[in-house]
Formats: structure tokens, sequence, C-alpha cells
């Protein structure tokens, strides 16, 4: 799935609302981050973690203080959220508290490291963004920037650093993120927490078809060195299925050979020797082998089937509205949405109805607003 973009004249016009004493300096400097995202911020890894975990201690504090004390800063941003987009696949993740800060703030520098080593700017790239501020000051509601712009590219345009009058009514505390790990950061939390006090773990996505599982399995894979396992691979040849499996949650699908090849030596951290079962052509695969890894992952409609549940670590359940839903099926189906409309969307259902799926999960998330 792609993610959900905004163009640079909303990214700029929602920040004016959330923002609205935000100053010359300011849309610099989000046009700056747009570009650049946080290369510049990069210098010895321990320094940086360091800074980030008094940072944000520091703010857990000053927020803890302001709640007890029932005050409110000078200007609050109305509508902040712990996300922001600034566009071009780019987030603010402002520092707020929930977490625990010996495994928040370590991850957190990773994924920021990781943000500043994928995202590249150039100085070309920012000054044709910079021409849409002049293109937006002839709005009558925004502010006059043509003397700052012309002072600033003059001298080069370097980084900025916000307004005074900008920190002092926001009290802004944030590191940018890669959209992905911005949007995912509660989920890949969880996870780097049980990996705390575990060699390996296996974490199950279910959720409704189209709701993104296999994307958000392989970032988890991706940032954890981990192993990637499809429910789809483990249907069960016609052969073999009961008579009305069509109407039966979870008859079309051989349970007992995925424990058996997968569940029972993840949770030993052993090597995986599987067979994927492919229904286009209606046969067993090669034997794919997939050496021991901290996690294993098992994405797809069924992951969370009582067989299987008390074998996981973490149950994941991504939502996604109806509306959301079919419109990334038809793109991704095209004419075969018909065979989800008419058959697969009402089999989860009655599965999660059956089974009490949604309400036994560990952690839900609804990534509506955030992909297409």
């Amino acid at each position: 799935m792609a993610v959900r973009q905004k163009n640079l004249q909303e990214i700029l016009a929602l920040h004016q609302q959330r923002y609205p004493l935000m100053e010359p300096a300011d849309y610099g400097k989000l046009l700056y981050q747009n570009e650049f995202g946080p290369e510049h911020m990069i210098s010895s890894p321990d320094a940086v973690r360091q800074w980030l975990f008094e940072e944000w201690a520091e703010t857990n504090r000053a927020t803890a203080d302001q709640a007890h004390h029932e005050k409110m800063p000078p200007a609050t941003a109305e509508g902040a959220a712990p996300i922001e987009e600034i566009g071009n696949h780019l987030y603010r993740f402002h520092l707020t508290d929930g977490y625990d800060l010996s495994i928040a703030a370590p991850l957190l520098a990773r994924l920021f490291f990781l943000t500043a080593h994928q995202h590249r700017g150039t100085l070309e790239g920012l000054k044709q963004k910079l021409t849409v501020l002049q293109e937006r000051e002839k709005q009558s509601d925004f502010p006059s920037l043509e003397p700052w712009l012309s002072e600033y590219i003059h001298a080069g345009c370097p980084a900025l650093r916000h307004s005074e009058v900008f920190r002092q009514a926001y009290a802004p505390h944030y590191r940018i993120l890669r959209d992905e790990y911005a949007i995912y950061f509660p989920i890949i939390y969880q996870i780097e927490k049980r990996l705390q006090h575990s060699d390996h773990i296996t974490v199950a996505i279910d959720g409704p078809c189209g709701s993104g599982k296999s994307s958000l399995a392989a970032l988890l894979a991706e940032l954890f060195s981990g192993r990637v396992l499809h429910m789809d691979d483990y249907y069960l040849p016609l052969q073999q299925r009961l008579p009305g499996w069509e109407h039966t949650p979870c008859g079309n699908m051989d349970l007992s050979r995925l424990t058996q090849e997968v569940l029972l030596p993840a949770a030993r951290g052993e090597t995986i020797s599987c067979r994927p079962y492919s229904c286009r052509q209606g046969q067993m695969l090669e034997t794919r082998i997939l050496p021991g890894a901290p996690l294993t992952i098992v994405e797809g409609s069924y992951s969370h089937h009582p067989m299987l549940a008390a074998r996981h670590d973490l149950k994941i359940f991504l939502h996604c509205s109806r509306p959301e839903q079919l419109a990334r099926l038809k793109q991704r189906e095209g004419t075969g949405l018909s065979a989800y409309l008419q058959r697969w969307i009402p089999l989860e259902e009655t599965y999660y109805r059956t089974f009490n799926i949604v309400s036994l999960c560990d952690l839900h998330f609804d990534n509506t607003p955030y992909f297409i």
C-alpha cells in the first residue's frame, strides 16, 4: 500500500491553521525539513541517543507539571497530534508520554538514524519549494515573507531553528521520521519491548483483507531482521476441505500444518522449513528454508484463530473503514473484487464474530487515514 500524501500547499495551509503564530523562519524550517529530512542533525549516535533521552524525559516532566497545576501554555497548537505530516514521506514525531523511555528513546534514535540515511534532499529542491511560499504570500491571510526569503536565499538556505515566538508558544519537541516509522511507531515499540525480554518472539497480524497486513509485515521484517509467513500459503487443497467450507470460518485453512511447520520451531527460535500451497496452481511449492530470527511474523486472515492464538507473543489487528477497504481491493484486485464481496469478506466477518477475534487482540491499529 502507498502512504497518503498531502501536497505542499496543503501542508502549508494545515500548519498555518494549526500554528497561527508561525513566523517566516518556521515556514522555512518546515520546507527545509520537507526537503532534507533529519540528515543535517546526524552527529555521534551515542550523543544523539543521550540528547534524545534527556529531552524526552524533560518533556514528560514538563507535561506532568502542567497537568498538576492545571495550566496551559500561552498558546496551544490546536489539533496537534503525536505525529504530524510534513510531506515528502516524512512526519514530525512529537515526544509524548506513555512510553518507557529506556526502550522508546533508543528505538526512536534508531528510526531517526534510518530516516536520515534513507532520505536525501538537494539545495535546488529546497529553492523550488521556497517558491511555493512566494505564491502563498499572495493570499491575504498569509504573512509577508519576501524580505525574509530574499535574505535566506542569499545566505545559502542554511538549516534553521524555530523562531523564539514559536518555541515559547508551542514548546516543540519532536524528531523527523519516515512516514511508516512514525505511523506504526506504537506497534514497532511493542515489538521492541518484547524483544528486550526474549531472544525470539512470534507476532501475528490479522485484519480485514485490504487492511495492510502484508505491508506492515514487510516493514517489521525490515526493521527487526525478521521472517514472514503468509496465511495464504496454508490453504487446504480443495480435495481436503470439508463440505460447506465456503460458509465455515477457517474451513479452507490447514492450521495443523502451520502449527507444526512454523509455530513450534518459531517458539524455539529454530530454522523453519515450510512448503507453501499455491491455490492458483493447486499444488505444493518448493520447500522454503527460513533461518532462525529474533522475530517471526505470521500475517493474514485467520492468524488469530483460537488454535493458533496462544502461540503468539503479540496479536495485532489492523482496521480500515469499509469504503477504504473496498477502494483498496478494487485497485488491487480489479475485476476480482466480486469474489471478495461474495465470499472472502463475509467469511472473515463470520470468523471475527464466531471467535470474538477483535476483542481478544493485544493491539489494535486503524490505518484508514494513512494509506491508500
